[in-house]
């Protein structure tokens, strides 16, 4: 079947008139008939078939009430979280209302000793449900944050409170279970998994827990769902954080569960909205972005999506996408229509430079020397294929070229090396580093480079990955891969250098990244291979400024 990618905006049209041919078609339903006899003028109904009723169901993404969502609480509203639903009074208009919840609402447990650990204040629950919530996703990284008496006990209060769960449960028989909804004579079924852990968290048959992605099951999973329902939703914790295009992984489940029987797919965790692909005639959201978080360090972590979803009886009548924006006090401010499409989803073409700038790939950018304009965009910037990355990237056009005979040539040898990073502007760079500085990254300033100061802004560096580590991005352990070794024996041949190699964080300035390589051509790669030197060495030396 072919896959359909419908931007939001786009979908949210389709919504205004219905899905014809090649979208979602709907069934036609006759209307009562009245005729007139003319000679008796006697008239009388024909009955036709009843009308099914209309259900309308709306999904929010990721709900996270603790931290700095505390505080605001406590600070601005005097410990009522009823008051940050307080603009969303239309939530109240749907008959099915789902979220995903984003760690344990408890006052027992003990912290596990993650970096990120939630436990919200159990006063959230009742909010939840005052502002119209039927059902959470409970399976995500965060449930096991406060270990087991945690997690059993917030199950126990969202039964408590009339709010279902899926994705956890006290067995694995039972977190298999669909959470089932009825409305107007249609069951509507809930399943959830997570595909980013905790795995020390994964339900088994004697113990709770919740069920993850990974499951060699997931299908038949899906399938025995599907038996109890007329209608089933599935819900993945999944993806890369702060990625607005999915990856191959969350395609590859999405598409597994649909062939498997779900006539929906719902995605959370990349706290940014993702796009939105029509696999069979069936809706996969791939992420819905924040709903509540305390994610206020750039726009994209403080938007969401509310994805509405109208059925007549059992058929998908129309879908509509709409914007949630959070304000300073973490509140949902309302919700709003989708009008600019390029600034609500990502584009399908690169970014152009607003002005004519200078050639800087060979700009010697580091700790010290940073690009002259932090506006700098390349000009010729193109889209790395599809299959060669992990998402939508850019990247110089001649860097691409270079890059498909690389890519080409490793797979001839037997290694599957994929693109997790390209261009990044002065803007994503600022944001990746406010965030390692915010997680607590100690070695932030040698990890990640200042804004005006990276590599990736030049469109010449990439950073690569392979799927013998789920296409990790800027991952540690990809230096033990045997594509990692490959990269580091022959990369030179097709132009490209590792930008920061073992033992030279004294000359580069940064922390060894065996991922991160950066195109300076073939003759001068061939130069820099055999002289041993790094890549801002060779520069300094040769005077290479622009």
């Amino acid at each position: 079947m072919k896959k359909k990618f419908i931007s939001l905006l786009s979908l949210a049209l389709l919504a205004t008139v219905g899905f014809t041919s090649g979208f979602f078609v709907t069934k036609t339903i006759s209307k009562s008939k009245i005729s007139t006899d003319l000679n008796t003028q006697q008239t009388a109904q024909v009955v036709g078939p009843e009308l099914p009723k209309v259900t309308t169901l709306y999904f929010v993404g990721d709900m996270m009430l603790d931290r700095s969502v505390r505080t605001s609480v406590v600070k601005n509203f005097g410990g009522d979280y009823n008051k940050l639903f307080e603009n969303l009074g239309e939530l109240k208009n749907a008959d099915i209302l789902f979220g995903n919840l984003e760690g344990d609402v408890s006052d027992i447990g003990n912290n596990v000793g993650s970096k990120y650990s939630f436990r919200m204040d159990p006063l959230v629950l009742p909010a939840l449900r005052n502002a119209g919530f039927d059902i959470v996703s409970f399976a995500n990284n965060h449930v096991g944050d406060w270990n087991v008496p945690a997690f059993t006990d917030t199950l126990a209060r969202l039964s408590s409170e009339g709010i279902l769960q899926t994705g956890a449960g006290l067995t694995k028989s039972e977190a298999e279970k669909p959470a089932i909804i009825e409305k107007n004579g249609v069951r509507f079924g809930f399943i959830g998994f997570s595909d980013v852990g905790p795995n020390w968290l994964k339900a088994t048959s004697t113990t709770p827990g919740i069920l993850l992605a990974s499951d060699p099951r997931i299908g038949e999973i899906i399938k025995n769902a599907k038996a109890d329902v007329d209608v089933l939703i599935t819900s993945f914790h999944w993806g890369i954080e702060y990625k607005k295009v999915h990856n191959v992984g969350q395609e590859k489940i999405a598409h597994l569960a649909i062939d498997s029987g779900a006539d929906m797919v719902i995605g959370h965790h990349p706290h940014v909205i993702q796009d939105i692909e029509i696999y069979k005639d069936k809706p996969i959201v791939y992420s819905l972005g924040n709903f509540i978080f305390d994610q206020y360090f750039s726009k994209d972590t403080m938007e969401g999506m509310l994805f509405e979803v109208v059925y007549e009886g059992k058929d998908l009548k129309e879908t509509k996408s709409r914007l949630i924006k959070l304000n300073s006090k973490y509140q949902p401010e309302g919700i709003f229509e989708i009008v600019k499409e390029e600034e609500k989803v990502v584009k399908s073409t690169c970014p152009q430079p607003k002005k004519t700038y200078e050639d800087y790939t060979y700009l010697d950018v580091g700790q010290t020397v940073s690009i002259p304009d932090t506006s700098y965009i390349p000009s010729d910037l193109v889209l790395i294929d599809k299959n060669d990355s992990i998402y939508a990237i850019c990247i110089k056009s001649d860097v691409n070229l270079a890059l498909n005979k690389m890519i080409k040539a490793a797979k001839d040898d037997g290694h599957v090396i994929k693109v997790s990073s390209g261009f990044r502007s002065y803007t994503t760079q600022k944001a990746i580093l406010a965030q390692n500085i915010k997680d607590g990254n100690k070695n932030a300033s040698i990890a990640v480079a200042k804004p005006g100061h990276s590599e990736h802004q030049l469109g010449v560096a990439v950073d690569l990955t392979s799927p013998s580590i789920n296409n990790e991005s800027a991952a540690k352990k990809f230096e033990t891969t045997k594509e990692a070794k490959w990269l580091k024996d022959n990369s030179y041949k097709y132009g490209f250098i590792q930008s920061y190699p073992e033992d030279k964080e004294d000359i580069t300035g940064y922390m060894y990244e065996a991922w991160h390589y950066r195109y300076v051509g073939i003759d001068i790669a061939k130069e820099i291979y055999d002289s041993g030197q790094t890549v801002n060495e060779f520069l300094k030396e040769q005077n290479r400024t622009i």
